[in-house]
C-alpha cells in the first residue's frame, strides 16, 4: 500500500486531543506549533528541555503577549541522571504523575483555542488577539515546530531518506485580506482563500518567491497547501528525543527570522508564473528601473538639492532690509563658490554615468561626428538637450562681473552649455576625476593658487542671483511604456511668489532630464548596478502584515508521482517592528563614573583614540576658532549677518612648523563621555518637550539609598 505521510503538531501536544472528538482541536493537532523563547541560551534550554522533560515543550508555546502583560517565566529544567534517562526517565520521577502529564501535553492546544476563539472567555465578543512575534532585540526567540508522521496507527515517525535527496523545510506565507465580492459569512469559500478563526475574513496566502534580481510576494492561486517555484524555504532540523510513552520519537524545530520583517514588509507583489513556468517580473523591477534609482541618487537629487540651497541663500538676501553692493557681493561670493563646487562634483556624476549606463550618447558627447550613429529618437533627444540646457547672457555677466579684481574667469571659461561642460570635467587629458577626488584646498575664486586646483571653468547647476541652466521644456513624463516603475507625482500648492515660481520649475527641469536619461538607455545592459534601495520600492500593502508558515517534505527522486507535503497553516502572528510600542524591552543598564570630582575624573585612563585626518584636522582647528556669537551672527539676516568665513576662514589642512601636513590621534575618557552624552541628551530632549511633549514617557529616576561618590 501506499504510503501516506502528513504534518502534525509535536507529539508532546497530542495526548488528551486524540479523544476530544471535537473538529477544531483535530485540526488544531495538524498545526505546527510556534515555540516562544526568552533568553539569549533559547537553543541550550531547547535541547535540555528536549532531553530530560520533553513534556515541558508546551511550557513555551507562543501566545500574545506584551511588555505591560507578559507571559509566566518557564521554570528551568532539571537536569535527569544519565541512567534514569536510559530507563524511562519519566517513569521514576516522583514528582511527575500521570494527571501532570495529561495536563501538560494538553493543555497548549486548549490555550491556542482559546485564545484564537474566545479570547474574552465565555459570552465575550471582543476580537482574538494577534500573536505577534518580537525581535531578538526585545529577547524574544522563536522556533516552529512539528512532526513528520506515517498515517497510520501510533502516528509513527516517517523517516527522511537524505540518501534519496529529500528533504524538510519550511515556508513564510503572508496573508493578504481578500477584497469583500458580497459572499455570505459561513458560505463556502472558493479559490483557495483562507478563514481565520473567530472572523468571517477571507485571505490570500502568498509566497515569498526570490529570483535573480527580484524578491517579491506572489498569491497562490490553487490555496496555501502547495510550494511554488522559487519560493524561499528555511531550515528545520531534528532532534530525537524519548517521549512520555518511553518511544523514541523525531521533531523537526526551525528558527522564525522574524529579524527579517522589513525584508518581508517591504516586498511586493509579484506577478504570478506565466503558462510556460516563468515569472514575470514585477512593476517594480522592470529593465531599467535599478538604473533609474541610481541615477536619481547619483544625480538629479543631489542636483535639486543644490536647487534648493541656491533659492534658500536668494531668499536670505533678498530680505526686507536690502543690503549694499557690497554686502551683497560678498554673500553672492561665499554662495556662488559653494555651489560651483557642488556642481563640478554633479557634472563628474552625470559624465561617468552617461559612460557607464548610455555609452552611445556619451561617445557623441566626446566625438560629435558619431552623432550620426546614434540609433533611436530617445538618444538623439538627450543629445540635443544636453547641448539645449545653455547658460545665458545674463548667467555669464552675472559670473564676471561679481569679482572684477582680479579677473580670474572670462567669457570663455563660462561653459555655453551642459554637454561642453561634460566634456571638460570629463577630459582625459586634465584627469578631474582623479584630482577632485584628491583635492584638498577649498574653492576660493580671487585667489589664483588656490583656484588652480580646481577645474578652470564654470558651469553652476544652481545660482542664488539669476535662472541657472536648465533643461527645455515639453518632455513627457516617464510612464511604464518606458520600461520603467515610476513613482506617483506629489502635487504642490501653487506657489505664491515668483521665486517660488522658478524654484519648482527649477526641480521640473531635473525631472525632465531624468525622463530624458532613461529613455535613452538601452532596455538590456550589461553593467551591474546595485538593487534598488528599500525606499523606493512599493510596498505590499499599509498596516502590519500577517504571517502563516506551514512545513514542507520533499520526494524529487519521485517527481509528480509524489508531491510536495504542505503542513496546515500555523495560528497567523505578525511581525513587530524594531521600535514596536507593545515589545518587551531589553536591560540595559549603562553605568556612569560615581565619583565625578576633579580627584575622581582623573583616575580614568585616556584608553580611546580617535584617528584624525590632516582635512578634518583643519576643520577641527576652524571650529574652535569660532565662537557662540559667530554661530549667533551667521544665521542672522542682514545687517546682522555675519560670515563664518570671516570669523574663521578655512586654512586647509593641518600644518606642522615645517609647512608639512600632518594628522593627530586623540586620546579620550570613555567614562567621561558617557556624562557630555547624559548631560546633552537631557538638554536636547527637554527643548524638543515643546513641541514633542515626551517628557512623562522618556525619563524617571528611582532613588538609590547608598549610592554615593565619595565613602
Amino acid at each position: 500500500m501506499k504510503e501516506i505521510v502528513q504534518w502534525t503538531a509535536p507529539s508532546p501536544f497530542w495526548a488528551g486531543s486524540s479523544g476530544s472528538g471535537e473538529a477544531v482541536v483535530r485540526e488544531a493537532m495538524l498545526q505546527p506549533a510556534i515555540l516562544r523563547f526568552a533568553t539569549d541560551s533559547f537553543m541550550e534550554d531547547f535541547m535540555n528541555m528536549m532531553i530530560n522533560d520533553p513534556a515541558r515543550l508546551g511550557d513555551y508555546l507562543a501566545l500574545p503577549e506584551t511588555w505591560r502583560g507578559p507571559l509566566a517565566t518557564v521554570a528551568p529544567v532539571a537536569t535527569v541522571p544519565p541512567f534514569l534517562l536510559k530507563n524511562g526517565g519519566s517513569r521514576f520521577l516522583p514528582t511527575r504523575t500521570k494527571q501532570e502529564l495529561m495536563r501538560l501535553s494538553s493543555g497548549p492546544l486548549e490555550a491556542s483555542l482559546n485564545v484564537q476563539s474566545n479570547p474574552g472567555g465565555p459570552g465575550a465578543k471582543t476580537s482574538p488577539p494577534t500573536l505577534k512575534l518580537y525581535q531578538p532585540a526585545h529577547r524574544r526567540f522563536y522556533m516552529v515546530a512539528g512532526c513528520l508522521v506515517c498515517r497510520q496507527t501510533g502516528l509513527p515517525d516517517h523517516a527522511v531518506a537524505g540518501n534519496r535527496q529529500e528533504r524538510v523545510n519550511f515556508v513564510v506565507r503572508r496573508l493578504r485580506e481578500r477584497p469583500a465580492d458580497g459572499t455570505a459569512q459561513g458560505a463556502t469559500v472558493r479559490g483557495g482563500g483562507l478563514t481565520l478563526p473567530g472572523t468571517s475574513k477571507v485571505y490570500d496566502e502568498l509566497a515569498f518567491v526570490s529570483t535573480p534580481g527580484n524578491k517579491g510576494w506572489q498569491k497562490l492561486e490553487g490555496g496555501g497547501e502547495q510550494l511554488v517555484k522559487d519560493e524561499e524555504q528555511l531550515p528545520l532540523s531534528p532532534t530525537n528525543f524519548t517521549d512520555t510513552d518511553e518511544r523514541q520519537r523525531r521533531l523537526f524545530a526551525g528558527l522564525i527570522p522574524v529579524s527579517k520583517r522589513e525584508a518581508y514588509m517591504g516586498a511586493s507583489l509579484s506577478a504570478a508564473p506565466s503558462k510556460n513556468g516563468n515569472t514575470q517580473a514585477s512593476t517594480n523591477v522592470l529593465p531599467k528601473t535599478a538604473r533609474k534609482i541610481l541615477f536619481r541618487t547619483q544625480v538629479s537629487e543631489p542636483w535639486k538639492r543644490v536647487i534648493d540651497r541656491a533659492f534658500s541663500v536668494r531668499k536670505a538676501i533678498g530680505g526686507r532690509d536690502t543690503p549694499t553692493p557690497t554686502q551683497l557681493t560678498g554673500q553672492l561670493k561665499e554662495a556662488r563658490e559653494q555651489l560651483q563646487v557642488s556642481s563640478w562634483y554633479i557634472l563628474l556624476d552625470l559624465a561617468k554615468f552617461l559612460e557607464e549606463h548610455v555609452s552611445d550618447v556619451w561617445k557623441a558627447i566626446v566625438n560629435p561626428a558619431l552623432k550620426s550613429t546614434l540609433s533611436g529618437s530617445a538618444q538623439k533627444n538627450l543629445l540635443a538637450a544636453l547641448k539645449n540646457t545653455v547658460a545665458d547672457a545674463t548667467l555669464i555677466n552675472a559670473l564676471k562681473s561679481v569679482f572684477p579684481d582680479p579677473i580670474i574667469y572670462s567669457a570663455g571659461s563660462i561653459k555655453p552649455n551642459l554637454l561642453e561642460a561634460l566634456k571638460a570635467i570629463k577630459n582625459p587629458q586634465d584627469d578631474w576625476e582623479v584630482r577632485l577626488d584628491n583635492v584638498k584646498t577649498p574653492y576660493l575664486r580671487n585667489d589664483t593658487p588656490l583656484a588652480a586646483a580646481w577645474p578652470p571653468f564654470l558651469f553652476p547647476i544652481a545660482d542664488p542671483g539669476v535662472i541657472a541652466p536648465q533643461v527645455p521644456n515639453s518632455v513627457p513624463p516617464l510612464s511604464a511604456s518606458d520600461d520603467v516603475e515610476t513613482e506617483t507625482e506629489i502635487k504642490e500648492p501653487a506657489p505664491a511668489d515668483q521665486d517660488e515660481i522658478n524654484h519648482q520649475q527649477a526641480h521640473a527641469a531635473v525631472d525632465r532630464l531624468t525622463a530624458l536619461v532613461v529613455r535613452a538607455m538601452p532596455t538590456n545592459s550589461p553593467t551591474a548596478v546595485p538593487d534598488p534601495p528599500l525606499a523606493s520600492q512599493k510596498l505590499l500593502e499599509n498596516g502590519e502584515g500577517l504571517f502563516v508558515i506551514r512545513f514542507i517534505y520533499e520526494r524529487p527522486l519521485c517527481g509528480p508521482l509524489e508531491p510536495p507535503e504542505v503542513s496546515k497553516p500555523t495560528v497567523p502572528f505578525q511581525m513587530a517592528g524594531y521600535f514596536d510600542p507593545d515589545a518587551p524591552a531589553r536591560p540595559i543598564r549603562i553605568a556612569l563614573p560615581i565619583d565625578i570630582s576633579p580627584a575622581g575624573l582623573r583616575k580614568f585612563d585616556k584608553n580611546t583614540a580617535f584617528a584624525i585626518s590632516d582635512v578634518l584636522c583643519g576643520q577641527m582647528q576652524r571650529v574652535r576658532s569660532m565662537s557662540f556669537g559667530d554661530l549667533v551672527l551667521s544665521v542672522l539676516p542682514w545687517p546682522f549677518h555675519k560670515d563664518l568665513s570671516a570669523s574663521a576662514p578655512d586654512a586647509g589642512a593641518c600644518k606642522d612648523g615645517n609647512g608639512l601636513e600632518i594628522g593627530m590621534i586623540c586620546s579620550i575618557s570613555i567614562p567621561i563621555i558617557t556624562i557630555c552624552a547624559l548631560l546633552l541628551l537631557i538638554i536636547i530632549v527637554t527643548l524638543l518637550d515643546i513641541v514633542f511633549k515626551w517628557m512623562p514617557y522618556f525619563f524617571i529616576c528611582f532613588p538609590v539609598p547608598g549610592l554615593k561618590a565619595k565613602k
